[in-house]
């Protein structure tokens, strides 16, 4: 795990006290049902389980994971997690329960709150503690049902351990998994938070570069592959345009983007992007991703339409009513197959047609999961929505014909549209991805050449460049032949005086290079990392702004890493000296050169820390240890780059081609 691992005790012990009053009692304070569905398997239940075993290969999305997240902030492998009556069994390595203990130090007497916390560290040999655990589940309620997550696997050494201390005992095991779904899908104000900023970066990567990326593909005819244009969206979740104001090493897709054209449609989000050329040949391009930001997740489904005939308009406006009827029917209380059949009568009293072509599933509960599939918008479904619960809504129709097509490829088309939203009380939902959908955003209009737009069509669309500019010929006969020679001997003249004040001005370049100013860190004080090492004065390394953070005074001094002329570890007795020279007005190098000497400069810093171990806990040097390696990674980075921006100076980026239009070579 991370050093700068922080568990919130206050926190975690709040959800574990929902847990428990979900799984020991059946009503709230008010009296109104926790759940509205069958919660039998759940109160059952004589202890709940929660284990993980070994880190997975590919990212799965899993209950126990969501667990996890939910309640300590983090994912944790080979972790065991026992709820009993009155006790909560926690069994991990040493590392880890020293994060772990930060709950117990929150831990009060409110009802519904377990009475006392376990804390088991594991060791070479686990099998007694599986027995003394095995023992305290015995004690709990009954001692004989355990509440389980069935569809979880336990990879690994420390699962098949637990798999094995388990079959030795006669335990029932029943699958909770339904109801605490059913829990984790009330979001509370922090949560709704992290999912609104999902919704924020998604809506930026959709209208900011996969729609612009398609748009120009279209634009320029070129020939680009769906996973190309996939792989490229998730590629941008590194650039800060998109992400501004987020923690980029908590910014992930939630599944691989989905981009599909051309006739062949999949309106599933487990459907895989194929290696088709994007396809626009007056036919639809159906998008959908999802960003998940710190484990909560978003989504967004658009589809563009390329030269639509009045039909696929009127279907797509259609399309966009049936979601609107979807956001305005789903409010607490309502039963989730209830918003089902009120869409589908609606088409099939407007457009019967569309009937078998409608996707089955209009939207499922949206969290730390994807989707949670027991609460789904679908005919079967009699769940009640509640008020704080967020939902991916999505409708779509599939294998609709169009006669306007010119190819096989553009004969069959599809409709899919999806938004992220917010259940409220006594109103519609709250839309949380904001990404305009209507037919004047979505609608790519090509003209032909020579043809004339329809003044009767007031149907406003997205017009690539190529369609909408129109160049006038370079050998244009209307510009006299005497302006163009006068034009040309001032462009030569221009040209002339350029180079001759280049050619002067030399000297004063090549000084200016030596006067380079150094970097700053932070513009103000609000862009320091909130990292309890910080708070806690200790030596920080910030990456992402290449910035040392010391301690000085009982305060946190930030120092770019262009300041820093080197640095040293030394073990000297019990303890570890990090030693760190500055560049100053004294020193030899470019940097120094550059300094202004009319200021103050430190000139070395030395920080001492002992390297003794006490009651398994790590020592205070390591920290010294981890600080010094990551400023020479720091500094190497920083000087490739230095060395990259001196190699490309001067180097003059080559201006756009022109096709020649009359196709012939040139003589």
């Amino acid at each position: 795990m991370p050093s700068d691992v922080f568990i919130d005790g206050v926190r975690c012990l709040e959800r574990i006290r929902k847990l428990y009053t979900l799984w020991q009692n059946t009503n709230h304070e008010d009296g109104t049902d926790v759940l509205t569905h069958d919660n039998d398997a759940l109160h059952s239940a004589d202890a709940i389980i929660i284990v993980r075993g070994q880190k997975e290969d590919d990212f799965t999305y899993s209950k126990t994971a969501a667990m996890q997240t939910w309640l300590f902030g983090y994912e944790m492998h080979d972790v065991l997690v026992v709820f009993c009556q009155d006790s909560v069994i926690i069994f991990a390595g040493a590392k880890k329960i020293n994060y772990l203990k930060q709950i117990e130090s929150e831990q009060n007497n409110k009802e519904n709150a377990p009475r006392n916390f376990n804390f088991l560290i594991r060791k070479d040999n686990d099998e007694k503690n599986f027995s003394d655990i095995i023992e305290q589940i015995k004690q709990s309620h009954q001692g004989k049902t355990l509440g389980i997550f069935s569809k979880d696997k336990m990879d690994g050494t420390f699962g098949e351990q637990w798999k094995n201390c388990l079959s030795q005992h006669s335990f029932t095991t029943v699958d909770i998994s339904a109801s605490v779904g059913y829990l984790l899908s009330m979001k509370d104000n922090e949560e709704l938070g992290l999912i609104r900023k999902a919704c924020e970066i998604t809506g930026k990567l959709y209208s900011k570069h996969l729609k612009d990326q398609i748009v120009n593909t279209v634009d320029s005819e070129r020939k680009v592959k769906h996973s190309k244009l996939s792989e490229g969206l998730e590629a941008a979740l590194s650039d800060e345009k998109f992400v501004a104001k987020a923690d980029l090493n908590h910014v992930e897709m939630c599944y691989p983007a989905i981009v599909q054209s051309g006739g062949n449609y999949n309106l599933k989000f487990s459907a895989t992007v194929d290696n088709n050329l994007l396809h626009y040949g007056g036919s639809s391009i159906v998008c959908a991703f999802g960003i998940r930001y710190k484990s909560y997740c978003s989504n967004l489904v658009r589809t563009l339409l390329v030269n639509p005939s009045e039909e696929m308009k009127n279907t797509y406006k259609f399309l966009i009513e049936c979601e609107g009827l979807i956001i305005n029917e789903l409010k607490h209380g309502v039963q989730l197959c209830d918003v089902y059949k009120l869409v589908r009568e609606k088409v099939e009293n407007e457009r019967p047609e569309l009937v078998n072509k409608m996707t089955n599933n209009l939207g499922t509960a949206l969290g730390i999961e994807f989707r949670e599939s027991s609460i789904a918008i679908t005919s079967k479904c009699t769940i009640q929505a509640k008020k704080g619960m967020t939902f991916q809504v999505s409708i779509g129709f599939s294998g609709l014909d169009n006669s306007d097509g010119k190819d096989d490829q553009s004969k069959i088309y599809a409709l899919f549209i999806g938004d992220t939203v917010l259940v409220n009380e006594n109103e519609s939902c709250t839309l949380y991805t904001s990404s305009k959908k209507d037919l004047s955003h979505i609608a790519i209009i090509l003209k032909d050449e020579g043809s004339e737009e329809d003044e009767d069509d007031e149907t406003p669309k997205i017009v690539p460049r190529r369609a909408a500019t129109k160049e006038k010929p370079r050998n244009d006969s209307t510009v006299p032949e005497e302006s163009r020679q006068e034009f040309q001997k001032t462009l030569l003249r221009k040209l002339n005086e350029r180079a001759e004040a280049r050619l002067t001005s030399q000297d004063d370049k090549v000084s200016s290079e030596r006067t380079r100013k150094i970097l700053n860190s932070y513009k103000s004080e609000g862009q320091l990392p909130k990292d309890p090492d910080i708070h806690e004065l200790k030596l920080y390394v910030d990456k992402q702004y290449e910035t040392v953070i010391l301690p000085i005074n009982g305060m946190p001094t930030p120092f770019h890493i262009s300041t820093i002329k080197n640095v040293s570890l030394a073990v000297e007795g019990e303890y570890i000296y990090l030693r760190i020279n500055f560049f100053n007005p004294g020193g030899i190098g470019k940097q120094a050169d550059s300094i202004d000497k009319e200021n103050v400069y430190i000139k070395e810093l030395t920080y001492r820390a002992s390297n003794d171990k006490k009651d398994d806990i790590a020592p205070a040097s390591n920290n010294l240890s981890h600080v010094h390696k990551l400023i020479l990674e720091t500094q190497k980075k920083f000087k490739d780059q230095e060395q990259e921006r001196k190699q490309m100076e001067g180097v003059i980026k080559q201006a756009a081609l022109i096709l020649n239009p009359s196709k012939t070579n040139p003589k």
